[in-house]
């Protein structure tokens, strides 16, 4: 498994394309409308925006997850990191960046790679 992290607009995707060769039809493009991973696509890009909707949902996003690491074991992973600034007064809000953390912690533990990109330029972190 690859996670590929940083914060907005810092060319997570455009990397992950060129790094992995992967094709529109490889990846699934989260917003905070996706209430459903599709685990058979090769890349699941923004999954803080998919935890959003589990967050109003009331799950743990994590739990999607978890079920069954094994399938996850050649997929890549991109998250916006949500964990820097100023945290939410809004209580949902809140949440979800927990969550994110748990997410991303869960990922990046049990990942072979792990990328943080900051202004384009990729660095190799696991």
């Amino acid at each position: 498994m690859i996670v590929i992290i940083g914060g907005s607009y810092q060319g997570k995707l455009d990397f992950a394309r060129e790094r992995f060769g992967l094709t529109d039809d490889d990846i699934q493009i989260c917003d905070e409308t996706t209430d459903a991973i599709d685990f058979s696509r090769r890349c699941i890009a923004y999954i803080d925006r998919f935890g959003l909707n589990r967050i109003r949902s009331g799950i743990e996003p994590a739990d999607c997850f978890k079920t069954d690491p094994v399938r996850l074991k050649d997929m890549i992973f991109i998250a916006n990191d949500i964990s820097g600034g100023v945290v939410p007064v809004d209580p949902v809000l809140r949440a979800w960046r927990e969550a994110c953390g748990r997410l991303n912690l869960y990922l990046c533990r049990e990942a072979d790679e792990v990328w943080r990109l900051f202004c384009g330029i990729p660095q190799r972190i696991k």
